[in-house]
């Protein structure tokens, strides 16, 4: 399938089952001696996934077997749509591939480069840049630049074609944004004061998570999660870790749903905590010997898979099942 194979990596056969406060089962190996930076899935066998070292890897049989596909771009986000085409943002730029990510093209954006990145298809897309999102509807080829008052998005999810929800950073604290016509215009839905948005994910057109952390003078970050379950139009805080383990506080980096019960929020140090029952309540993953990664962040779950894969630090991939 690829017209370059420069080597095969296996997964290490030595595997670590990690058993959390819940007895949730977690095996973790490492496919390289790098932190994992980026990753996108288009099904439970076939991604990429793309390393600090600038290499970029693939795997067509669910993370059994690795192959080097690329090399020498230092890939922050990855956006595959099919086997193809793929778009990456690096420190470089904005790249695009049509060859499953053996050559790369650089793509010209009208502002400055993106942080994140939402395609609905090899066409469409939403790529969010400082203060300002630009939209391609022809694959990169042009880009519409539509102002967001001058907030910078940190993250993308959309529910629909239509409907999205944005994670966004700014001095007034409007850290929830949403759109009803494709990202052409955005609204503020949520702003508290000290409180700031790392992270979306929905679970169904109507429930949503959003995850980052509360700053409070002299205790540092708290890490925080809200829920809404009408669509992104409300928010209420569902969880915060009053007394995070770090002195320095937590931020929850990314959180995940692998179904409507089971999620997962990572945090920047350890203090990782994990849901049964639908973000009710959420427990703490480590254990006094291990934590559950060495957390770099959750770079895939996708709708309808039955596999979550949580990339982390010098390598590490976590497989949850």
């Amino acid at each position: 399938m690829k017209s370059f194979v420069y080597s095969f990596f296996f997964l290490f056969a030595a595997t670590l089952d990690l058993r959390a406060q819940n007895n949730e089962d977690f095996e973790t190996t490492n496919i390289t001696t790098a932190t994992i930076t980026a990753s996108s899935f288009i099904s439970n066998n076939e991604g990429w996934v793309a390393d600090d070292a600038g290499i970029l890897r693939y795997t067509s049989d669910g993370t059994q077997s690795f192959s080097q596909v690329a090399s020498g771009k230092y890939f922050l986000s990855l956006a595959f749509i099919n086997a193809s085409t793929g778009y990456g943002i690096t420190t470089e730029g904005l790249f695009k591939t049509t060859n499953g990510g053996v050559a790369w093209s650089a793509l010209t954006l009208p502002g400055a480069d993106g942080s994140t990145m939402y395609f609905f298809d090899a066409n469409t897309g939403l790529v969010a840049g400082k203060e300002a999102i630009y939209k391609t509807t022809n694959g990169g080829t042009s880009w519409t630049t539509i102002a967001t008052e001058g907030v910078s998005f940190v993250d993308l999810y959309f529910i629909s074609s239509s409907t999205g929800i944005a994670a966004a950073m700014d001095d007034d604290y409007r850290s929830i944004w949403r759109t009803t016509d494709g990202g052409d215009s955005w609204s503020n839905v949520f702003a508290a004061e000290n409180c700031f948005i790392k992270t979306i994910w929905f679970t169904s057109e109507n429930t949503g998570w959003a995850a980052g952390y509360y700053s409070e003078l002299g205790r540092g970050k708290l890490p925080i999660i809200h829920r809404t379950n009408d669509g992104g139009l409300t928010w209420v805080n569902v969880y915060t870790n009053e007394y995070p383990g770090d002195i320095r506080g937590e931020t929850f980096l990314d959180i995940r749903f692998k179904n409507e019960n089971e999620g997962i929020a990572i945090a920047d140090f350890s203090e990782n905590v994990i849901t049964n029952d639908g973000g009710v309540t959420w427990k703490k993953t480590y254990t006094l010997k291990e934590d559950l990664i060495a957390s770099y962040g959750i770079y895939k779950i996708l709708a309808g898979f039955s596999e979550m894969y949580l990339m982390g630090s010098e390598g590490s991939m976590t497989k949850w099942e």
